[in-house]
């Protein structure tokens, strides 16, 4: 069986077939003028997308769940490249707040909705802008 990102958020396991299908009908959708090649190439690069973001781990569900709702009428790829990003911003960012607390939660409350990507180019901005006045 394979867990689409989606039914993996909502604890639900939907099997190789319908994924296969969605990401078909999509790509045909997407990539229907440019070919068979590119039809192709955007299934094989989608459904290895669905794959890995299957196997994510429970502690990173609610990104996942984020990054489907936000990404998927473009592909699972790019559910998948927006998961990784926020994955490791959330780290770096946990990294920065021993240091830099309480500009991590105004960026949070700021751009929050739009992940940790977002939330970490907020705290890297500030910082750098920051850091001119610091060499005076």
């Amino acid at each position: 069986m394979l867990g689409l990102p989606c039914a993996v958020a909502r604890g639900e396991v939907t099997d190789e077939a319908n994924a296969t299908e969605e990401v078909v009908v999509s790509c045909l959708y997407h990539m229907g003028e440019f070919g068979a090649d590119s039809i192709r190439a955007c299934v094989d690069r989608d459904l290895s997308a669905v794959r890995g973001l299957s196997r994510y781990p429970d502690a990173v569900k609610e990104i996942v769940a984020r990054c489907t709702r936000q990404m998927r009428q473009n592909g699972w790829s790019m559910v998948k490249a927006c998961a990784d990003r926020d994955i490791e911003a959330a780290a770096a960012l946990a990294a920065y707040a021993t240091e830099h607390e309480a500009l991590v939660e105004r960026c949070r409350t700021e751009m929050g909705k739009h992940g940790a990507a977002k939330v970490k180019a907020c705290v890297d901005q500030a910082i750098e802008s920051d850091e001119p006045s610091k060499k005076d």
